[in-house]
């Protein structure tokens, strides 16, 4: 039986109209290690009809493309399903759980009983030889192919560097992962 064997999660990955405004979401789910579905949405950011020049310029979406576009909170339970009760795998987890964090309280919705790991982080501990650790870079060392800064792309390529930092660190469930690498998997 391979060592990544039997991961349940969902990579997730926002796409931002300015700061923590999302304006794009791709979710993956994984089942015993198999990405099962890929969901994404476009949604009108909190700051539409504002779009930080920069974020266009990385992600494409323009405000035009979401001018019809439900909100977030027209979105949530559509979404929630897919976030609630479950591990969720981000790359730099830290701006995607902050982005999920600032827009629920925005809309006053409540945050899913979900906790959360960081390919990044798990990628400096497994890789510690490598100068960088960005998606695209890490990606490309391990063959992972994909459209970057595109929500559901980045989504996949993160759920599949997630399942590579597995098999390398030869772990079979988040429990032997958190002791091996000595870290912990924070509450959303």
């Amino acid at each position: 039986m391979p060592a990544n064997s039997g991961f349940d999660f969902v990579a997730l990955d926002f796409e931002t109209a300015h700061l923590y405004f999302p304006c794009s979401l791709g979710v993956v789910v994984v089942r015993n290690s198999e990405i099962q579905c890929v969901k994404s949405w476009l949604m009108k950011p909190i700051c539409y009809p504002y779009f930080h020049f920069y974020a266009q310029k990385i992600h494409g979406i323009h405000k035009q493309d979401v001018e019809f576009s439900p909100c977030f909170d027209g979105l949530w339970e559509e979404i929630k399903p897919f976030v609630e009760g479950t591990t969720l795998i981000a790359h730099n987890a830290a701006f995607d759980i902050n982005v999920l964090r600032k827009t629920l309280q925005y809309y006053h919705l409540t945050k899913p009983k979900s906790n959360y790991l960081c390919t990044y982080q798990i990628a400096r501990k497994t890789w510690k030889e490598q100068s960088k650790f960005s998606l695209d870079f890490l990606c490309n060392q391990h063959n992972i192919i994909f459209e970057h800064h595109k929500a559901d792309q980045d989504a996949i390529a993160c759920a599949k560097l997630f399942l590579r930092e597995m098999e390398v660190l030869e772990v079979s469930s988040f429990t032997e992962l958190k002791r091996k690498l000595q870290i912990r998997s924070p509450k959303v």
